[in-house]
């Protein structure tokens, strides 16, 4: 590498270079003695005033000569203009009649260029420092060029603030007066409710207020009636009393003996007795009976209740552990290798297991059901019950006569009446017709009313020989073999029980038998019904 040449030659030994550093040395002092020469030659050449015109302006000092050690000094002037300059007040001189002057231009000077600011010659160092190469050597000003201009980046970022605070103020969108005082409210999270102001404790509050209301009127109106005052005030006022009896006029002619103290001995006052109605009026509530799914859901419900019972009584050691329920299906699951080496003894097992359980099965069933005493008991009981709400009595007609009223016909007259244990009466067959006289329950005769006049087919059962055969022909079709003489209620029952058919072959014989029940009335009832149907 080629020695590049020095400004001056280093010194070679240390006399040399303590001989150059007094010589720089006493270079710095001469120039600094010559500047201050040229302050003090200046500082009285502006001390001595010029002097005064005619017209009494003050004339301009003539610049001075320059100093002869080539380094031109600042004048006073310069250093005032330049002071005034930077504070950016203009400086005011004051002349020798007291008015106030504008201040002298100050002597011109070498065209130098605009003196750098301080952060100018920051950047320049920075730039200077940032661009030297290896051993402190400066770039060539070439290569400096490409580097990108801060300052220029700076401007142009002025300009773009400036441009937008132009813009925000010319906004006509913009209120020119400001923000107002009054801005939106900041909606901040509540994460807990105001219990007061719930809708249900709203509903609570205002139905505690209102039984407070009732409760104070219910005191108001107490205390008012001990006073006497519980009528209102208006009906009071316009209401008239009754008249006496007697006027006072004539109470000095009235007896002692009053008109109703004469026959009161006379009247005959009854034995009170309990209205037939009371019987009927039930303070019972009436049975609410639940549909088929309902009970499903019932017994399931149950079912599960009562295993977990049993469940827990197992976990807890109190009743063992039942055998496992063991059939034809689970067997191999359950026995596994046993039921493979004797197949034969865990099938007859599993069937002997099967049997146990379905006789006993069958045992519960038949423990659960009634006896027959049970059921008559049961039945009459019922009867009982049903006959207390009141006896009706009903009388039918059926225009059938004797060779045409058959057996099936005998049989669901017959057969239905002694399946009602309340029911109690007789049918007469007649050579013409044949009457049925019932009495019972509201519940028993209904069913028999219902039976009589619609379920029974009399005219398909008669053309069909005691069958119906084709029910779809007569599904539709109005039958009124049979009609309803008199249905009413009665105070007491007029047979001991349900005397089945009787036979009747002449009137005379008929009437013989409803006179011994004191029905005979029925029999002209139901003979005028035949002649007005003729």
């Amino acid at each position: 590498m080629a020695n590049v040449p020095n400004k001056r030659p280093a010194p070679s030994s240390k006399e040399d270079m303590l001989a150059e550093v007094k010589r720089r040395a006493d270079e710095a002092r001469a120039r600094i003695e010559a500047m201050r020469k040229g302050l003090a030659a200046s500082a009285a050449a502006s001390a001595t005033p010029p002097p005064p015109l005619q017209n009494g302006a003050t004339t301009t000092t003539p610049p001075q000569a320059p100093p002869a050690s080539g380094v031109k000094p600042l004048s006073l002037a310069d250093i005032k203009a330049r002071m005034a300059a930077a504070m950016k007040k203009p400086a005011v001189v004051t002349s020798a009649t007291g008015n106030d002057m504008p201040p002298e231009r100050p002597p011109a000077r070498e065209s130098l260029g605009p003196a750098p600011s301080r952060l100018q010659l920051q950047e320049e160092r920075e730039r200077d420092r940032a661009g030297k190469g290896g051993m402190n050597i400066a770039l060539h000003p070439m290569l400096r060029a490409d580097a990108p201009d801060k300052a220029q980046k700076d401007d142009r970022r002025d300009r773009w603030r400036k441009e937008e605070e132009k813009g925000e103020t010319n906004n006509p969108y913009l209120s020119a007066g400001g923000p107002s005082g009054q801005t939106r409210k900041r909606r901040e999270l509540k994460f807990t409710h105001d219990l007061d102001h719930r809708p249900a404790m709203e509903a609570a509050a205002e139905m505690r207020r209102k039984a407070a209301l009732e409760e104070m009127k219910a005191k108001i109106q107490a205390s008012a009636a001990k006073a006497g005052l519980d009528e209102a005030i208006d009906t009071t006022c316009f209401q008239v009393p009754e008249p006496p009896e007697v006027e006072w006029w004539d109470e000095s002619l009235q007896t002692d003996l009053g008109f109703n103290e004469n026959i009161t001995n006379l009247v005959v006052h009854p034995v009170l007795i309990d209205p037939a109605q009371e019987k009927f009026t039930t303070t019972k509530a009436p049975t609410m009976y639940l549909t088929k799914k309902e009970q499903k859901k019932m017994r399931r419900i149950r079912r599960a209740e009562q295993h977990k019972e049993e469940q827990t009584k197992i976990r807890l050691g109190l009743v063992p552990a039942p055998p496992p329920k063991i059939n034809h299906k689970n067997v191999m699951r359950v026995y596994g290798e046993l039921a493979v080496q004797g197949p034969s003894a865990v099938e007859e097992m599993v069937n002997k297991q099967m049997a146990e359980r379905k006789n006993k099965h069958e045992q519960a069933n038949a423990e659960r059901q009634l006896t027959k005493e049970q059921k008559a008991e049961k039945a009459a009981q019922n009867a009982a019950q049903n006959a207390s709400m009141g006896l009706y009595l009903q009388v039918y007609k059926v225009n059938l006569k004797r060779d045409e009223l058959l057996n099936k016909h005998r049989f669901l007259i017959n057969k239905n009446a002694q399946e009602w244990a309340d029911l109690r009466g007789f049918a007469l067959v007649t050579p013409n017709f044949t009457l049925v006289l019932v009495e019972g329950g509201a519940k028993a005769t209904q069913a028999y009313k219902k039976l009589m006049l619609r379920r029974i087919k009399w005219r398909a059962i008669l053309e069909g020989g005691g069958e119906i055969l084709d029910k779809e022909l007569w599904e539709g079709v109005e039958d009124d073999t049979c009609v309803l003489v008199h249905e009413g209620q009665v105070r007491e029952r007029r047979f001991k029980k349900w005397g089945n058919i009787r036979e009747a072959e002449t009137e005379i014989a008929a009437k013989d038998a409803l006179v011994k029940a004191k029905l005979e009335n029925f029999w002209v009832m139901a003979k005028s019904l035949d002649k007005g149907m003729g």
